[in-house]
């Protein structure tokens, strides 16, 4: 994973996203792609695997509920 956390974004809406704090470089390229980006400080969460989009839950999804893990065993 490393550097490249910044590459993992979350997306507010059409135009807002937030991102890792110190992915300036990604802030700065999609500031200038027309986004209102939003730095959250999220670094110390990057051990643990993954960024601040992973780290959320869907609060409205529409459609019908889907498992999309039709084949795993157990609670996992």
């Amino acid at each position: 994973m490393g550097r490249w956390v910044s590459m993992y974004v979350l997306v507010l809406d059409p135009g807002t996203v937030c991102g890792e704090a110190s992915g300036t470089a990604q802030m700065e390229q999609l500031d200038r792609m027309g986004f209102e980006v939003v730095p959250v400080p999220f670094w110390d969460v990057a051990p643990f695997g993954d960024g601040l989009r992973c780290a959320t839950l869907d609060v409205h999804r529409e459609g019908v509920l889907e498992d999309c893990f039709p084949k795993r065993s157990g609670r996992f």
